[in-house]
């Protein structure tokens, strides 16, 4: 039987983006709002409803932004409408919404391709569970598996590098992808929350592919946008023991902040 080994990846991501324009004027008086204005103050009270799990009142929001029909190609919204219909079950709903922006023509192609990358993780039927990380740590199968590990899963290059420095290389590795990935605005759901973390469970297979990712945390929206970014590495160099490549589980912590 060929054995899994887990490593925990000590990686905590900060996704940080600067704080809103709160809409007063310069004299402390609350200015009269363009619609322009309304989209903006609505996205961003959506995105705090968000990060309060007040999804229902979130999706008003994003409703109403519709209504104003002031998007300008900007479907960010929608595909948070999405996201959330996603997070609470209602996985039809949320691929008409993710269909309707791959088709659309005035949509970036950065926002369509989230679009095809959500959707294809909504179609998808629930993985096997990867054993409890505790009970594995105190294993004979996972102290055994550490005695005789060869090569860890490797970005290209890191083999250059010494022996010893071979799993910080791919932490690296796996911290600039998710850097290069996730939706940095997006970190904006927990400005009235100080800070969410989600711990991503995931397997790089003999194959050197991404696998058996599993997202959790207190915020399902933003668990799924950390289950949307691992689902992008890249392949690597799948990992060895005793000179057979296996199947290498990791866990890794993404925290969502605003500066």
């Amino acid at each position: 039987m060929k054995k899994t080994l887990l490593l925990t990846a000590l990686v905590i991501l900060t996704i940080a983006c600067g704080s809103q324009n709160s809409g007063m004027s310069h004299n402390g008086k609350n200015s009269e709002k363009s619609d322009d204005q309304e989209y903006r103050d609505r996205f961003q009270n959506a995105k705090e409803l968000i990060g309060r799990e007040k999804y229902s009142s979130a999706i008003l929001n994003i409703d109403h932004m519709t209504a104003l029909q002031l998007n300008n190609g900007d479907y960010t919204p929608q595909r948070y409408k999405a996201m959330i219909l996603q997070v609470t079950g209602e996985k039809e709903e949320a691929n008409l919404i993710y269909q309707s922006i791959i088709k659309a023509t005035d949509a970036s192609d950065d926002e369509r391709k989230k679009a095809e990358q959500l959707m294809l993780i909504n179609n998808q039927k629930k993985a096997p569970l990867i054993k409890e990380i505790d009970r594995l740590k105190d294993s004979t199968e996972f102290k055994d598996a550490i005695k005789v590990i060869e090569v860890p899963p490797m970005f290209p290059g890191c083999e250059n590098l010494p022996q010893e420095t071979w799993n910080k290389c791919m932490s690296r590795g796996v911290a600039k992808h998710i850097v290069r990935t996730i939706d940095v605005d997006i970190a904006q759901v927990t400005s009235n929350t100080g800070f969410i973390r989600s711990y991503v469970n995931y397997e790089i297979d003999t194959t050197g592919h991404i696998s058996h990712i599993k997202a959790t945390g207190k915020n399902k929206f933003l668990n799924l946008e950390a289950h949307r970014v691992m689902a992008q590495l890249p392949q690597v160099t799948p990992g060895y023991i005793e000179g057979e490549k296996v199947p290498v589980s990791y866990t890794i912590p993404i925290r969502f902040t605003v500066n």
